[in-house]
């Protein structure tokens, strides 16, 4: 299987049957591109809504695993946080992940690509 066909299967497989129900590598993918569709469309809240702040490590691990320390850094200071959560750093948080700040498609690809 192709990377970017690993990618879509990964996307499509955790949108039918959810985070939890994939392997790391597919999570990792999956995690990234939920907290991009959720923060793209509705804002970071949505995500949270769905998987909870408890999730954050989640996110945190999946983002950083990419590159991307920055925005992982900020899901770590979510999962830190007592609720109720700052507005200030979910706002900071939601930009980081709208701005695709310190990674891009190619990172998945190659994280993908190192992994499989």
């Amino acid at each position: 299987m192709s990377v970017d066909a690993f990618i879509a299967d990964a996307i499509d497989r955790g949108a039918k049957h959810g985070l939890s129900s994939l392997a790391p590598l597919a999570q990792v993918v999956f995690a990234v591109t939920e907290a991009e569709v959720s923060c793209d469309m509705e804002g970071i809240d949505s995500l949270f809504e769905k998987y909870g702040y408890s999730s954050s490590a989640l996110f945190a691990d999946a983002f950083r695993a990419i590159g991307a320390s920055k925005v992982g850094a900020a899901f770590f200071d979510v999962a830190q946080s007592d609720p109720p959560i700052s507005e200030l750093l979910l706002d900071e948080l939601n930009d980081l992940v709208r701005e695709r700040c310190g990674y891009g498609y190619e990172n998945i690809s190659s994280y993908v690509q190192k992994h499989a």
